[in-house]
């Protein structure tokens, strides 16, 4: 540099440089690195240049990259001011104003100086200043920014076009403004500008040659940094763990990273260098997958089955895009997948979802078939129930006891049906009890009598050990029943000649402070015994352990479930015992001997109903084609003083109806030719105005039957067999 000029500005401290440049690329790319390196670090760059400039700058601030949040990459504040218009806020009368230079750059200098340094500072207001002819004003602004150096301790970057030095009367500017800076920044050689001048030519070769030399240096760094970075992005790509490769245009791959490879279990030369084509198993799709990319469209998630060196096939997912030059594909960019775990997890879904869709049918296909099995059991017991009925009216003393035992055998029958109807509804132990309080002893009587048949069949013999003081509060009949099974189980599973042991009795150990104690049944045989195995399974729904060729008596599983399910919904429980195949069994239903008080909501018994008076028989049409059902049924009501009309087909009850004009019309469902869904509505039709109730009878009693026959147009859904004294009741109330 040239000697100081008296009357000139002295170099300030700590730095304050000057750019001389031709090109705008130059200017450019070392006003980039000058911000860049205090953004970098998380300090403040504030950029006062001309929009044109500012344009160019922010790109390539913000070009490595967004940071999280679309926030800038850099941790610094980055501030960009418009030249001329700051240029505005402080320019009086052609001379900058220091007031207002510092109100205006000096306040932002001193605040960003302050919040985090090191504080970086561009400014071609200077240069601007030369090209309008106002070169004594520039060097005005440059010694009030040294002013500002001076005080904060910042770095200054200034830039002047060396056009604005071009004639000889703006040779001195020149030389004032390289004394006002401490050094030349870096910058590009080029033409020496036409100054007389030989000491300032000089000073320009001088500072082009300095500039030059670091242009080289920068140069350098820059080929060492491209390096660097070439290297780690090659390691980046080559070792990622996605699976990457390059396809030229016409389909050959052009690189592939040891992911892709290892996925397909090729070497690089034999994956590169051959037609994409070659690995794909389904032509189309790879033919689809070039044609779009070919369009200019990205694939996001394209499936597709590559073929690995062993032969197997690789369910892949496939992202790409194409590089386009002048409008031509050059190459696209393919990052592959492995979806074998998707696949797998997509194949097992639609298995279960088929197996879902299976087991709905089977269970559709259980409910219509226990549906159907229930119509077909309870069509025989119809008149069954009917019939004795009709013997207790007539009142036999010789047949008293064998109708009572007819007709408790006949309602545990209709309630193990109704228990078969709904397996779920065991299993979830949603039965109804009646709870009453008994005599276990006659309890167990009723239980034994129910076994009593495959006893003797079996020719075992019975030991009945029970107290005959214990009262128990719950459902007798649901006991009756839990312990007949218990009982009917050892018989099956005892050699003939065995012995069976029953018996009862109280444990006040067990119930406690405050309570009556716990009622304990046990059943104990010398049968074929149970393996420890199976114990834990005995009382699930449907299971059976192994039976021999000759045991024929096995039951369906349903036996033990359902006495678990009973005891438990008593609050008692169950367990099963044994030492080993061939030392014989042991059951043992523990209950309180007072029912809770969420099951003493005891369920009265009804009383018979009674003959109805004259004035109070209805007139009652019967239409069903089971005949010996509805002719008992017919002699029952008649028997009470009611008016009745049998018919068995519907054809026969359409052409008497309105003849016979009926107050209670009982229709089955499943009549021949029609049924009752179309007969119910048919009747309405012929019987007009005339008040008719009609009542359902059928053998079918799910929900939905219930909400069918209801839409028909019946007022009420009874289920066969049903009970007479219900069915009397329901006619007397058709007449009020």
């Amino acid at each position: 540099m040239s000697a100081v000029i008296p009357g000139h500005l002295a170099k300030p401290d700590p730095s304050h440089m000057v750019r001389f440049y031709d090109e705008d690329s130059i200017l450019l790319a070392d006003v980039h690195e000058f911000a860049d390196e205090a953004l970098r670090c998380g300090g403040s760059a504030i950029l006062i240049a001309t929009e044109e400039h500012l344009d160019a700058l922010l790109p390539l601030l913000r070009g490595l990259g967004p940071g999280r949040d679309d926030r800038p990459w850099y941790s610094g504040n980055l501030i960009t001011l418009p030249a001329q218009a700051t240029l505005d806020r402080f320019m009086v009368d052609g001379w900058p104003d220091e007031q207002r230079f510092l109100a205006s750059v000096g306040e932002l200098v001193a605040a960003e100086a302050q919040r985090s340094p090191p504080l970086h500072a561009f400014g071609e207001m200077v240069a601007l200043l030369c090209e309008q002819g106002m070169h004594d004003a520039a060097l005005r602004l440059e010694e009030l920014w040294n002013d500002l150096i001076r005080r904060h301790g910042f770095k200054l970057l200034c830039a002047y076009p060396h056009r604005v030095f071009a004639s000889a009367e703006q040779a001195r500017h020149f030389r004032c403004v390289c004394d006002v800076h401490t050094h030349f920044y870096a910058t590009a050689a080029g033409k020496a500008p036409d100054i007389a001048d030989s000491a300032l030519r000089a000073a320009v070769w001088q500072q082009k040659a300095l500039a030059l030399e670091n242009e080289v240096k920068r140069l350098r760094e820059a080929e060492s940094t491209l390096r660097r970075r070439e290297i780690e992005l090659i390691d980046f790509l080559d070792n990622a763990a996605e699976g990457l490769h390059r396809v030229a245009a016409d389909g050959t791959i052009l690189w592939a990273n040891q992911a892709e490879l290892q996925m397909l279990g090729y070497r690089y030369d034999e994956y590169v260098g051959r037609s994409i084509t070659d690995f794909h198993v389904d032509a189309s799709v790879i033919e689809h997958i070039l044609d779009s990319l070919k369009a200019g469209e990205t694939l996001y998630d394209q499936p597709a089955r590559l073929r690995c060196k062993d032969g197997s096939v690789k369910p892949v997912l496939i992202h790409s895009n194409g590089c386009f030059e002048d409008g031509k594909l050059r190459y696209t960019r393919c990052f592959t997948r492995d979806a074998s775990d998707r696949v797998a997890r997509e194949v097992a879904e639609q298995q279960r979802e088929r197996l879902l869709r299976e087991l709905e049918r089977a269970s559709q296909a259980k409910d219509e078939f226990l549906a159907m099995l229930g119509h077909e059991l309870r069509n025989p017991l119809s008149p069954i129930v009917t019939a004795l009925q009709l013997m207790r009216m007539r009142g036999s003393a010789e047949t008293e006891r064998e109708r009572a035992i007819i007709e408790r055998q006949v309602d545990h029958l209709v309630r193990l049906i109704d228990d078969l109807l709904d397996v779920s509804r065991i299993t979830r132990g949603n039965i109804e009890l009646k709870v009453e309080t008994v005599q276990l002893a006659d309890v167990l009587t009723k239980a034994v009598e129910m076994a009593s048949r495959l006893l003797e069949q079996r020719s075992h013999r019975l030991t009945v050990d029970v107290d005959r003081t214990l009262v128990w509060q719950g459902d007798p009949v649901r006991l009756a029943q839990a312990v007949a099974n218990l009982l009917t189980n050892a018989a099956r599973y005892t050699d003939i000649g065995g012995q069976i042991l029953l018996s009862a009795w109280r444990d006040d150990d067990e119930g406690g402070k405050g309570s009556d104690g716990t009622i304990v049944i046990r059943v104990r045989d010398n049968g074929i015994g149970i393996a420890a195995e199976m114990v834990p399974h005995l009382f699930e729904l449907f299971y059976q352990g192994p039976r021999k060729i000759d045991r024929q008596e096995g039951g369906l599983g349903i036996g033990l479930a359902l006495v678990k399910n009973l005891v438990e919904l008593h609050g008692g429980s169950v367990a099963a015992a044994s030492e080993g195949p061939g030392q014989g069994s042991e059951f043992t239903i523990r209950l309180p001997a007072l029912a809770s008080a969420e099951l003493v909501a005891a369920a009265h018994r009804e009383e018979p109903a009674a003959a109805v008076a004259p004035g109070d028989a209805r007139r009652v049409l019967l239409v069903d084609d089971n005949v010996d059902s509805v002719q008992a049924l017919a002699q029952l009501l008649t028997a009470y003083g009611h008016h009745v009309e049998v018919v068995y087909d519907p054809v026969s009850a359409l052409r008497i109806v309105e003849r016979f004009a009926p107050d209670v019309a009982v229709l089955d469902i499943g009549l021949p030719v029609m049924d009752g869904y179309e007969l119910v509505r048919r009747l309405r039709e012929t019987l007009g105005e005339h008040p008719c109730r009609f009542v359902a009878l059928t053998g079918y009693g799910q929900d939905t039957d219930r909400d069918r026959s209801r839409a028909a147009g019946f007022g009420q859904h009874l289920v066969k067999p049903v009970s007479p004294d219900a069915l009397l009741r329901l006619i007397e109330e058709a007449g009020r």
